[in-house]
């Protein structure tokens, strides 16, 4: 028993220490970046309350840092530059690999929204199909024409090709060279780590006889039937047999030992107990951090009563699962993990309410007690701890200040094409403010909720203030942005398609606009990992675009005005 102690905590030490690089930067370097992050935010915060402005501080800071990236490389140089980019990726790149996640919470609270008649729910779905694909085709073919109008060359099919199939690295400058903007997720470390066989240069001696006895047989058998041969074949890829005459037309063989790949995997068999412990700690840390994570919360949850951290453990396994399912590609897509992951955290939080005896809605509601990290010092309106939408909610504003990154990367490229964007940017705005709330209201939708619509395509960070502003409903506007998001992503190929809209592949202007007018931080997300010169469109599209709604809902007269239409 001791021993087994033993091999337990030494296999550890030897697993941890293995991967001390990797467990440095995620668990170290990222969770103190983000707390900086957080801590600026804060006070950025602090500082707009002062102004009496409601706007959020992450869109704040993300348009602050761009612009200050920009004046840098203007000032001090690109490689300096370069410098100050590294230290913001440190835990930029984290949340934007992870922003999906993010989202979860306006799916998670669904259920605690008001009911509505099925006769107006089924008016909002129609309101969203029909708007969602007219939107697009609108935006698209408007984008196009800007582009036509204002004699904008866009790349070549070819050229374009070559572009995406070299994002491994990208240049400060804006021209990707040999990086990915967005790396894929990493969902374990062995993703991470390159292994293989291993080369061994020796074998002990009497484990070496007994493997090449039989070679040797081999060979010999072969030399008495086979002389006239010019070279020996061997059952082993990794036997190497050559023969030399010389004057007396003997033959002299040059044997390199024989190793075969049953000889490998007889010694990988025979690794002692530590062995496996270190391999299995080095290929499942963040297995293994989770598991822990979940088995503490489990007491803190029945007898503490305080269900963060097994509602986030259960959120984190649940959306891990969904994004590590082994479908086929092509069906894949449709299994988005925001959708999924959230209908299979929805079962496990009514199973664990179930077991304390507690009401379903009564526990989810501790989900969200929307005291984040701007709250959580400053809590005049609520006693509660925060809840695990709290803590995604505040791991989503670093990721919306993350997305000055791919802005600045791809900056050049904004420029050259803002006066395309802007009139296109702009149409969009007037369009939902003073289209959606009336057009709802006269089909038979409550004013609350109508206001609440003309955020449909606004994201999330941008559209709680500008439906707080107009005393909308926010539970209908998180949930058709989280819902446009997933369309965007799941059909935007072929919406683009030869079959529908018939978009170049080249045109990432029209892309980029298109998605983040429609569909928001979600799709920008999607297009992060697919096409990072669309992705910087669509945030500079989606977050002038609730800039510019926040900002009409920010005047009071004109909000007044809406809000008569829908006869409040």
């Amino acid at each position: 028993m001791s021993q087994l102690i033993k091999d337990i905590i030494q296999g550890s030490y030897l697993g941890v220490k293995e991967i001390g690089p990797y467990i440095l930067h995620n668990y170290f370097k990222v969770p103190i970046g983000i707390i900086i992050t957080l801590m600026i935010l804060y006070g950025v915060n602090e500082i707009i309350l002062l102004t009496k402005i409601n706007f959020p501080a992450s869109v704040t800071c993300m348009l602050i840092i761009y612009l200050a990236l920009v004046l840098c490389s203007k000032i001090l140089g690109v490689q300096k530059t370069k410098k100050i980019v590294d230290i913001i990726n440190i835990p930029g790149d984290f949340s934007l690999r992870w922003i999906n996640i993010f989202f979860t919470p306006a799916f998670i609270t669904l259920p605690l929204s008001q009911w509505i008649s099925a006769r107006e729910a089924l008016t909002i779905a129609a309101i969203f199909v029909f708007g969602y694909f007219i939107c697009t085709a609108v935006i698209a073919y408007f984008s196009i024409g800007l582009q036509r109008l204002l004699n904008k060359q866009r790349k070549s099919n070819v050229e374009r090709g070559e572009e995406l199939e070299i994002l491994n690295d990208y240049d400060i400058n804006g021209e990707i060279e040999t990086s990915s903007l967005i790396e894929e997720i990493p969902n374990t470390i062995e993703q991470e780590r390159f292994t293989s066989y291993q080369t061994y240069d020796d074998i002990p001696g009497d484990n070496e006889n007994f493997i090449e006895q039989p070679f040797r047989n081999f060979i010999q058998a072969e030399l008495k039937t086979n002389k006239s041969h010019q070279s020996l074949s061997l059952p082993s890829p990794t036997a190497h047999i050559t023969r030399t005459g010389d004057s007396n037309n003997g033959v002299k063989l040059s044997i390199n030992r024989l190793f075969c790949k049953r000889a490998v995997l007889e010694q990988s068999h025979s690794k002692n107990r530590r062995d496996v412990i270190k391999d299995f700690v080095s290929q499942k840390f963040n297995l293994i951090i989770f598991t822990i994570l979940f088995i503490v919360s489990l007491p803190i949850y029945f007898a503490v009563n305080y269900e963060m951290f097994l509602q986030l453990s259960i959120s984190i396994f649940t959306f891990l699962f969904i994004l590590n399912l082994p479908l086929i590609p092509k069906y894949k897509k449709y299994f988005h993990p925001v959708l999924c992951s959230v209908c299979l955290s929805w079962f496990f939080y009514y199973l664990f309410a179930l077991m304390k005896h507690e009401n379903f809605l009564v526990s989810l509601a501790k989900y969200k007690t929307s005291r984040n990290y701007l709250r959580l010092f400053n809590h005049k309106t609520t006693d509660q701890w925060p809840g695990a939408g709290d803590i995604f909610s505040s791991l989503m504003d670093v990721s919306i200040l993350s997305l000055s990154i791919p802005m600045y990367t791809y900056r050049n490229d904004l420029k050259r094409h803002f006066f395309v964007l802007f009139p296109t940017i702009l149409l969009m705005t007037f369009s939902n403010f003073f289209i959606y709330p009336p057009l709802c209201y006269h089909l038979g939708i409550s004013s609350e909720r109508s206001l609440g619509y003309a955020g449909r395509s606004v994201t999330l960070a941008l559209g709680t203030p500008f439906v707080q502003a107009l005393d909308g409903s926010i539970p209908l506007m998180a949930c058709t942005t989280v819902v446009s998001g997933i369309i965007g992503s799941l059909t935007c190929e072929f919406i683009f398609g030869p079959k529908c809209l018939k978009i170049k592949e080249d045109d990432y202007i029209t892309r980029g606009a298109t998605l983040g007018l429609n569909c928001g931080a979600i799709a920008t997300a999607h297009l992060l990992t697919t096409d990072p010169r669309a992705a910087a469109m669509s945030s500079l599209s989606f977050v002038l675009f609730g800039t510019f709604m926040v900002v009409l809902a920010s005047i009071v007269p004109l909000a007044n005005i809406i809000k008569s239409w829908v006869g409040l």
